[in-house]
């Protein structure tokens, strides 16, 4: 059961919120600006007379892939979702969390997210005690966990959505 106790009152709610939706944009813009940066590389190569290349997927810093996850309305990567960072989380951190404990922050933060009605039509309320889902975490290709709700097997399911199993 949820220790209410925990939970942040509706402003505090907010101003994580805003601090959440901060960072992603702030990622997003980095993000493009990789994208950006990486086109003009491939362009160059292709201009130079270069036959051979390579894609590599961007790997999320360790700070990113210790403190985030996404958070899946559905077993579809398609589907609704969400980012969820822990408090205090070190974004800037360099050693890796032991696999068990980051499993168990992703599903514990998703669950809360579930909790409160994240994934309801009329959208989340620290009032909401909605019922969780049975959630089981996979790895996105950048190293972060995603979460989903499903009754699989985390095996099947990971492979069926094409991801692997969490690694540390």
């Amino acid at each position: 059961m949820t220790d209410r106790s925990l939970l942040p009152d509706d402003t505090r709610f907010e101003e994580l919120k805003d601090r959440l939706l901060d960072t992603i944009a702030t990622d997003d813009r980095r993000r493009t600006r990789r994208h950006r940066l990486a086109a003009i590389g491939i362009a160059g190569v292709l201009v130079a007379g270069t036959t051979a290349g390579g894609i590599a997927i961007a790997r999320a810093s360790q700070g990113e892939i210790n403190d985030t996850v996404e958070c899946y309305g559905t077993a579809d990567l398609n589907g609704p979702s969400f980012t969820s960072a822990w408090q205090p989380g070190d974004l800037e951190a360099t050693t890796p969390t032991p696999l068990e404990q980051r499993i168990a922050l992703a599903e514990d933060q998703c669950a809360a997210g579930w909790r409160i009605g994240s994934f309801r039509p009329q959208g989340s309320s620290s009032d909401a005690d909605e019922p969780v889902p049975a959630l089981k975490a996979c790895q996105l290709p950048d190293g972060r966990l995603a979460v989903f709700p499903s009754e699989r097997a985390v095996a099947d399911l990971c492979a069926r959505l094409g991801l692997s199993l969490p690694t540390p």
